[in-house]
């Protein structure tokens, strides 16, 4: 148990800081610098990480293909997240929706791909956050 709210707390300091980060970047820099140099110092750290413990490769194509598409994916992300700022987005808003948005979406592709159970009190908490992403749009200014 200790774990999983250990990893649920990095995650959940994580996004605030990320939000924050996101939220405070200069408008007059080109996102995409803002990306290299963040990518940057991540590679950093994360290469510095890997040289500290073992690491175990199974394959070259474990170590390239799926990362390599989560590397696209943050890109993505990012990129959004920048923009949606820039365009008036309230930090107190943008996180939760984009949360709940993406949530919505996932859930579907969780029960067809990955054979996910869905629960009638997921069916309503699916439905309050639908309600909430349309109270959250309306007052998104």
């Amino acid at each position: 148990m200790p774990g999983f709210i250990y990893s649920m707390f990095i995650t959940v300091l994580g996004v605030v800081l990320y939000q924050l980060a996101q939220k405070l970047q200069p408008t007059s820099i080109s996102p995409f610098l803002i990306l290299a140099i963040a990518y940057f110092v991540a590679a950093l750290i994360c290469t510095s990480i890997c040289f500290l413990i073992s690491v175990e490769i199974s394959s070259i194509k474990d170590v390239l293909l799926l990362p390599s598409c989560l590397g696209i994916t943050l890109v993505i992300v990012e990129l959004g997240f920048l923009l949606v700022y820039r365009t008036g987005w309230k930090i107190s808003i943008a996180g939760v929706f984009s949360t709940v948005a993406a949530t919505v979406v996932l859930i579907p592709l969780g029960n067809i791909l990955l054979k996910e159970d869905i629960s009638k009190v997921n069916l309503v908490g699916i439905f309050l956050c639908l309600i909430g992403l349309f109270l959250t749009l309306k007052t998104r200014n």
